[in-house]
């Protein structure tokens, strides 16, 4: 194929096959994008050129009667010009009222979508089928979706589908001809890999939208064709390789954490770094090997090359692996929703552990549980408390546990010792003070203790049942005692203790005067005095938490000894489940 500017239609024309190898990430355009799209072909003037961007190719030789091109840039607009086209091209097909309009329409779907039972575009391996059966043939395939990538491919083209329906005959062939007849694109045309990494890394890195790791795979693959005294095809072949799995890896992970983070969480696992270079992580990891170039030591940089995108690929699959695990205290981990500062230890600790079933990353994890909730739930630090060394921890590990173990532990009683846990659990305005959904973790771990060693013995909690958002079934907290008494809902409110200001002060809002409650309960009850929420509730009620409640009464009464009672038990058991020796 030649290079320059093109026009779509003549990109199109002919028996090409598009191919996008391995080593590309799946199909990523999102509603953004799509409206984009959209929104600059509708702006574009007719009979003015309109320029879609640069585009390069590798060209792979002849099967049959067509040519394969593997694209190595403009895969995401070139997958998205097709599934438009073939959008368009059904919806003109049932406005078409002549012979003349079906040959067109036909001559169009040949050249942009399928030619001679050929489709004009091969996606990935593990999406290929689903694009070419449900996205570019007139059927649906909602109900068949199995990857992320087929999910965004199926939303294109409902999102062309719908806008498309609005629009009148001729506003149809004017969005064609935009397309077809004036879009341009410049081409570039290479023959091998090492030649199209070379214009890839020097025609898009350069702040053209590319991700930090689309920005990592195209300068580890350009600067190994730099170090390289012949063409470095095997090692090329590896890194597209390693990418292509990261991509996958990736894709398994629906949003939860950004593939940026991951970078940067690798860098300071694996990395050299002693001041805070973390934080441009991409440009630390190119001087590196800038420098080991410059300096000439080639092989030194070929050798990095290699193990990083090897180290870098087992990263991503560890991080997938973790998201996965059943372990206890990496699903706490998850629940708490500070994971920021541990990434890298668990990255690390995961990598290295050699036990069956992982038992001294479970044991970090659990330590790192209890740093969680202890220092930035309970104690309220700031959120990089800690930080520093944490960070350093992971880049110094070296799997020597035992030594980790006392680090991590030395830090969580650094941070919050145990006597300032007990401090900070004993606030008498703990319920304004913490955020409510730790007071949920907590209450969630206790009815669980309770409900594992108080009989009758009772099945535990799930970790759904803590994090369900639903209306009627999401966990709130509730004032034994209520906040608002002078509600007087039922007449016998003798069993409330004396609201003055000393129990508003001191015990209202305390650890001894909570529970757990749904929602839809709580606001149900309501400022009920709490004979009548004992009566009418919590005896019947499923929360052993609130079952023992009659328990703490003071000569049948809710009163300031019983919520003092109530909180030292709840302290206890506190100090005991997340305890790290001090």
């Amino acid at each position: 194929m030649d290079n320059g500017e093109k026009k779509i239609s003549s990109l199109f024309s002919g028996r090409t096959i598009f191919n996008i190898p391995e080593y590309q990430r799946a199909y990523a355009w999102s509603d953004v994008q799509l409206r984009e799209f959209l929104d600059d072909l509708n702006n574009q003037k007719l009979n003015r050129s309109y320029f879609l961007g640069t585009v390069l190719f590798e060209e792979k030789g002849l099967e049959g009667n067509h040519e394969i091109i593997d694209i190595v840039d403009g895969q995401q607009r070139l997958t998205t010009i097709i599934i438009f086209m073939s959008c368009l091209i059904n919806r003109m097909r049932k406005l078409s009222s002549s012979e003349e309009d079906e040959d067109n329409l036909n001559l169009l779907y040949e050249t942009y979508v399928k030619y001679h039972k050929q489709y004009k575009l091969r996606a990935l391996e593990e999406d290929n089928d689903f694009f070419h059966s449900y996205i570019l043939e007139d059927k649906d395939g909602e109900n068949f979706v199995r990857t992320p990538a087929q999910r965004r491919l199926y939303l294109a083209k409902e999102f062309f589908i719908n806008r498309l329906e609005l629009l009148s005959k001729a506003e149809l062939n004017i969005l064609k001809s935009k397309v077809d007849e004036f879009s341009r694109v410049l081409v570039y045309s290479v023959q091998d890999t090492a030649e199209a990494t070379l214009i890839f890394e020097t025609t898009n890195d350069r702040g053209k939208g590319l991700t930090n790791l689309e920005k990592i795979k195209s300068f580890m693959m350009y600067r190994s064709y730099i170090a390289s005294d012949d063409l470095p095809e095997d090692l090329l072949k590896k890194i597209r390789t390693r990418f292509s799995e990261i991509y996958k890896e990736y894709e398994q992970f629906n949003g939860k954490i950004e593939e940026d983070s991951i970078l940067q969480y690798h860098f300071i696992c694996h990395e050299r770094w002693t001041n805070k270079e973390y934080q441009q992580h991409v440009q630390g990891t190119k001087n590196y090997v800038n420098t080991l170039i410059s300096s000439g030591n080639n092989a030194q940089a070929l050798k990095y090359i290699n193990e990083y995108t090897q180290q870098l690929k087992e990263t991503f699959y560890t991080v997938h692996e973790i998201f996965k695990s059943k372990s206890v205290s990496v699903r706490e981990l998850f629940i708490l929703n500070r994971l920021g500062n541990f990434w890298p230890l668990l990255i690390k600790s995961y990598k290295l552990d050699k036990t069956e079933g992982k038992i001294n990353f479970e044991k970090t994890a659990k330590i790192l549980n209890i740093y969680s909730f202890r220092v930035y739930a309970i104690n309220q630090s700031r959120s990089n408390t800690g930080q520093s060394n944490l960070l350093n921890l992971a880049n110094n590990f070296n799997g020597d546990f035992e030594q980790l173990f006392d680090s991590l532990t030395s830090l969580v009683i650094k941070y919050c010792s145990g006597k300032s846990f007990k401090e900070s659990l004993s606030h008498s305005n703990l319920y304004n003070w913490i955020n409510k959904k730790d007071l949920n973790y907590f209450f969630w771990k206790y009815e669980n203790y309770l409900r594992k060693s108080v009989q009758p013995k009772a099945s535990p909690m799930s970790e759904q049942e803590l994090t369900n958002t639903n209306t009627k079934l999401k966990l709130s907290i509730e004032h034994i005692a209520s906040q608002n008494p002078s509600v007087k809902i039922v007449s016998n409110v003798e069993t409330l203790p004396e609201m003055d200001e000393n129990f508003k002060e001191n015990y209202l809002h305390s650890l001894g005067n909570l529970t757990i409650d749904p929602l839809s309960s709580n606001s149900s009850k309501g400022n009920l005095s709490f004979e009548s929420k004992n009566n009418g509730y919590f005896l019947k009620a499923p929360f052993k938490t609130q079952n023992e409640l009659e328990d703490f009464l003071d000569n049948n009464k809710w009163s300031s000894d019983s919520i003092v009672q109530r909180q030292q038990k709840l302290i206890d058991f506190a100090l005991q489940e997340w305890s790290v020796g001090s």
